[in-house]
């Protein structure tokens, strides 16, 4: 008996239907179709006869074509991913290397990142220090003036910018200039600061 879809009057379906009727017949010849390279046997063998050979061969170059967009796709999602990453290790490699200090605090003031210049405040010994809130290094004199200080920054306020002493263990005071704005991005503060003469802090406080 004739292959009904070699017949000349056979109605001419879809290619892709009949292909896919094809996939999922149960014959054991064409279960090794349900993976991509049977598959495309299934394909080449639609192409090799006379009445399906044109739209066999259309389809092989469609897939073709899907096929270089996708290695095209891959290509530059490897080349972007490359990109980000390079800029971000950037970032990183800037954020250590600045001359000032910068911190991340939460919205209760606690300490959640910092730089290295930072760390050289908060924790010259090394010991743990992330979650504390920055009052703990703050000298006593100054904590209230930089609690209110603080406080006015968490509320979206353009403060002037503010001169206090910290105070870290195995360290002797170190008097800086900071500036605070507000976290654009999750509740708390960007803080930053850089060492600045004791008379200066002196005569901010006055």
């Amino acid at each position: 008996m004739n292959d009904p879809s070699t017949s000349p009057t056979a109605p001419r379906t879809n290619l892709r239907e009949r292909a896919r009727t094809r996939l999922q017949a149960s014959s054991p010849s064409l279960q090794m179709a349900k993976d991509p390279s049977s598959a495309l046997r299934v394909l080449f063998d639609l192409a090799s006869k006379p009445a399906t050979a044109h739209e066999a061969l259309a389809l092989l170059h469609e897939l073709q074509v899907h096929q270089v967009e996708l290695e095209l796709q891959r290509e530059e999602l490897q080349s972007s991913r490359s990109e980000l990453e390079s800029a971000w290790d950037r970032q990183l490699n800037l954020n250590a290397a600045a001359p000032h200090a910068q911190l991340l605090l939460d919205g209760d003031a606690c300490v959640l990142e910092c730089n290295t210049k930072a760390l050289t405040f908060l924790s010259p010994m090394g010991a743990p220090f992330l979650g504390k809130s920055l009052t703990y290094w703050i000298v006593s004199e100054d904590s209230a003036r930089v609690v209110a200080w603080l406080q006015l920054a968490m509320q979206k306020l353009d403060v002037p910018s503010l001169c206090f002493t910290i105070r870290s263990k195995g360290m002797a005071d170190r008097s800086v200039c900071a500036a605070a704005r507000s976290n654009p991005t999750a509740p708390g503060l960007v803080l930053s600061w850089i060492e600045a003469p004791a008379h200066v802090v002196a005569s901010c406080a006055a």
